[in-house]
């Protein structure tokens, strides 16, 4: 007979296949426990496989059975029902006598007392002789008659007790077989707890490295998984949640059977091919990886044959598609509420070997001791925590990232106290290398450089293999590095490309310091326009500011000289606009002071003389206002108009002598 069987996936799905023995002669009925909240996924999975019929279709209660408006607080019982229930037919017990009516409501009142007043509280009851008032701590029995108000009341106690423990339903199903015995596979998915892979990675010197998988495996269902075969599988197939098991009626939409617009066109975006980085640098140099953990007590304590790690029966592994699936060779059992421990693999992988590895942001002043890992399993491995041994000794741990065949990944599980790095990041610089004055724009090209020093100490009498990462400090920048040692400088070779930096494998000596010189030079492009077109603007101060004053480049060509002369007459005139306009103000503050003196006089000598004033400032500020002023505000705009022409028409450049020649063309 085939056996039981269980697929959980890293995503929290688990595929579940039962198997079931029909006899010939009789129906077997089926009845699968299931969660209220799971039943749209068993629903949308179930499949049933085998020699079998049908008899009884699969059925089950509507995970929203439950619904309705009625909430019930458990701190005040009575409070709730009185106010949400009111209207319907209800019968209180009390010692002095029955009610029996229609509930109103609840009342609310104060009594005094000697001390704090109190509010005692009343239910209202519609009865045959009028309205009659309850106290509630007189209640000794509380009855709705009303049989669909009990079914409410059931229902949202249930929900408060689904709180506590989800409410469980069945699938059921009837099975007859077709002829003879059969066995049937019942199929289906529902969320499960996602299992995790733990790995244990043992280095032993002169030995090949060790790899093995566990499976953590969570049963956090209701029902015992009893000789089940379980397959743990990496990859993420999409799952959602739905309302297959839920009972609705859809309010129903208009729908317009002609269109309001017809389809558009569809395009489909182009994808983007992405490089791959060049395969590291192979470390030339051969020696024993360091390793100086406490070494020699583990050999005295674990002899060869101890270090052999127990046998343990290995799972099948196979790929479909993008995952990686691993199935135990036998039937296991793992109780409701528990969980399993369940080895899946135990290989030997070759080129595994000990660096240092250094990041700043990982920590600034260590690197890490690391482990060079290729996947050379075969099949794909999934993300999970790895302890790692050395000599049989813990050497820490570390997370393997999702990894298919052949990739390689650096596993840092400890902090290497024995070697110091001291990060000395120099201020950055730059330079003008190329100018560029056309169509109203200047085209800037400026040479940025950034050097940054790696202090490196060795303080053990063992080598070691550094994996240096540095991240870029200038964007897009051109990276050339050298190695400083006494008398020595030696150029590095990158060693990888990584997406916000370069990577470098460098050889330390026992005993050793020296310095990783990394220096980074890029060409940052910028333009400024000097002239808008669109609104008749221009920029003159920029060069003012940026050519002349600085005694930058270009600041003596003969266009850009016009344009300054040019500019100086300009200012000329507005100047003269200015003093016209201060000129007018004067006089007008003249005229106003002369009416108020007219005013205040009579019709003496004097009276007369600031009468021929006033006049006199009058023809003043219309000869400047209907004469000067637009003349002059005619000669600003022209010399305005020639500027912004002059500058239009610049058409020049420079380059510094160091300046490359692609650094020219793509000004």
């Amino acid at each position: 007979m085939a056996e039981n069987r269980v697929v959980i996936y890293s995503n929290g799905i688990a595929d579940f296949q039962r198997c079931y023995e029909i006899r010939a002669d009789q129906s077997q009925r089926i009845s699968i426990p299931v969660r209220q909240d799971h039943l749209g996924d068993v629903l949308a999975s179930f499949n049933v496989y085998g020699n079998v019929k049908l008899q009884s279709p699969p059925t089950f209660r509507p995970s929203n059975e439950l619904e309705g408006n009625l909430s019930i607080n458990p701190e005040q019982v009575l409070e709730d029902l009185a106010t949400n229930l009111s209207g319907s037919h209800v019968r209180i017990e009390r010692a002095s006598g029955a009610i029996e009516g229609t509930l109103v409501g609840l009342h609310d009142e104060v009594e005094a007392t000697a001390g704090k007043p109190i509010h005692p509280k009343s239910v209202i009851v519609l009865a045959d002789g009028g309205l009659r008032r309850c106290l509630l701590r007189e209640i000794q029995s509380f009855k709705f008659l009303d049989e669909d108000v009990q079914t409410e009341i059931d229902k949202a106690l249930q929900r408060n007790y689904q709180r506590i423990k989800p409410n469980s339903t069945f699938v059921e199903l009837v099975l007859g077989a077709t002829g003879e015995d059969s066995e049937a596979v019942v199929q289906y998915t529902l969320p499960a707890a996602a299992w995790k892979i733990s790995y244990r990675l043992r280095m032993v010197d002169s030995q090949a490295t060790e790899l093995q998988g566990f499976a953590i495996v969570d049963n956090n269902t209701d029902e015992d998984w009893t000789d089940f075969h379980v397959c743990v599988v990496t990859g993420e197939p999409i799952t959602f949640s739905t309302d297959l098991a839920e009972s609705k009626s859809p309010a129903r939409m208009h729908v317009d059977l002609v269109s309001e617009t017809a389809l558009g066109a569809v395009e489909v975006e182009d994808a983007m091919m992405v490089m791959a980085a060049p395969p590291e640098a192979d470390f030339a140099a051969s020696y024993e990886p360091a390793f100086h953990g406490n070494s020699k007590s583990a050999r005295r304590s674990f002899s060869a044959a101890q270090r052999a790690t127990a046998e343990t029966a290995a799972a099948e592994v196979h790929e479909v598609g993008d995952f990686s699936m691993f199935e135990s060779a036998s039937v296991v059992t793992i109780p409701a509420k528990r969980s399993s421990v369940i080895p899946v693999f135990n290989v030997d992988v070759a080129g595994t070997k000990s660096v240092i590895h250094y990041k700043f942001g990982n920590h600034p002043n260590r690197p890490y001791r690391s482990v060079e890992f290729t996947n050379q399993t075969g099949f794909s491995l999934g993300r999970g925590v790895c302890t790692v041994f050395e000599e049989a000794a813990y050497a820490g741990s570390c997370i393997i990232p999702a990894l298919k065949p052949d990739e390689t990944r650096l596993l840092p599980h400890a902090l290497e106290t024995g070697v110091s790095i001291q990060r000395d990041q120099k201020r950055r610089r730059n330079k003008v290398v190329a100018l560029r004055l056309a169509e109203g724009f200047c085209y800037t090209s400026m040479r940025l450089w950034c050097e940054t020093h790696y202090h490196v100490r060795n303080s053990r009498d063992a080598p070691y293999e550094l994996v240096l990462d540095h991240d870029y400090v200038l964007t897009e920048s051109d990276v050339e590095a050298r190695r400083i040692s006494g008398g020595t400088d030696d150029a590095l070779d990158v060693s990888a490309k990584l997406a916000d930096g370069v990577r470098y494998v460098i050889r330390i000596e026992p005993k050793s310091d020296f310095i990783v010189s990394i220096m980074e030079q890029a060409i940052e492009q910028s333009r400024v326009e000097l002239v808008n077109k669109q609104h008749e603007n221009f920029r003159i101060d920029w060069i003012i500011q940026n050519l002349v004053q600085t005694n930058g480049p270009l600041a003596l060509d003969a266009g850009v000289r016009q344009c300054l002369g040019i500019h100086d007459e300009l200012e000329t005139k507005r100047q003269d606009v200015a003093d016209a306009v201060e000129e007018t103000e004067r006089l007008e503050s003249r005229q106003e002071r002369l009416r108020q003196n007219i005013n205040t006089g009579g019709q003496d000598e004097l009276t007369s003389r600031w009468r021929s004033d006033l006049d006199q400032a009058e023809q003043a500020i219309c000869k400047i206002e209907e004469e000067e002023l637009p003349a002059l505000r005619a000669e600003e705009k022209s010399l305005r108009l020639t500027l912004m022409n002059a500058l239009k028409s610049l058409a020049v450049e420079w380059a510094a002598d160091a300046t490359s020649a692609t650094d020219k063309t793509n000004l």
